[in-house]
């Protein structure tokens, strides 16, 4: 028995957009029980599910319908939670848990900010400096994941970071993405790549799960470029030790 799950960062593709149908397409010929969207429209995902939204204040004039991250499940959701802390920057996690085929599983939906996060001046606030609030996610991250179930929790979303030796983040955030998982913990997808470049699009399981299989979702439609992030897809399981207690 397993679990399957996307993730992808859509490019902000309204409802309507031309690349919408196609995006939704390949999604769909994943059979998701559970979808995480990044900088994604609301009422994007199929109304046949249940999805739930980081807040709409993401620290930037926007129209209310874009969410930094949201989550989908084929069945509903409990003990939704779209604050995560208060140290984190606004609008940007989304946390519940809903009944998968592993059984209930706590998601975790994350925009983790890029480098450039509110380093222009807006609604009269001080300019942040580059990396600044990625870091200051980071730091509230950890605090965060201690506290919720460390069993059957997958974390997932726009990470803004490549993995491996060629990583661009300042060393420093890279050791800080690193230690914001506790060390039940492990990023499934850091290898993971589309035409030579690594994704910055994660998964990060606990250790009673595992992925039995990575794959790529292309942003690729002919001339068309469906996003500038490619999606990832996985397949998740139990660990053979945790059968026996599920």
């Amino acid at each position: 028995m397993s679990l399957s799950i996307v993730t992808w960062n859509t490019e902000w593709a309204a409802p309507r957009a031309k690349r919408t149908p196609e995006i939704l397409r390949r999604i769909d010929e994943r059979a998701p029980d559970v979808v995480c969207l990044t900088e994604a429209h609301e009422s994007l995902l199929a109304a046949t599910g249940h999805a739930i939204a980081a807040q709409s204040d993401y620290g930037y004039a926007a129209p209310p319908s874009r969410r930094k991250a949201l989550l989908w499940s084929r069945e509903p959701w409990e003990r939704v939670d779209d604050v995560g802390a208060d140290a984190l920057p606004p609008g940007r996690f989304i946390a519940g848990v809903t009944r998968t085929p592993l059984g209930e599983v706590t998601a975790v939906g994350v925009c983790i900010p890029w480098h450039g996060s509110r380093a222009e001046a807006y609604r009269g606030e001080a300019r942040k400096a580059r990396w600044e609030d990625h870091e200051t996610y980071l730091r509230a991250l950890p605090h965060v994941l201690k506290a919720l179930p460390a069993r059957r929790l997958i974390v997932m979303g726009d990470f803004n970071q490549i993995i491996g030796p060629d990583a661009r983040a300042p060393r420093h955030l890279q050791a800080a993405l690193r230690d914001a998982f506790p060390p039940n913990m492990t990023i499934v997808t850091a290898d993971t790549a589309f035409e030579g470049r690594k994704t910055i699009d994660h998964v990060a399981l606990s250790e009673d799960l595992r992925a039995d299989s990575l794959a790529v979702i292309t942003n690729r439609d002919g001339e068309q470029t469906l996003s500038d992030h490619f999606g990832v897809a996985a397949r998740v399981s139990l660990r053979s030790t945790d059968l026996r207690s599920s």
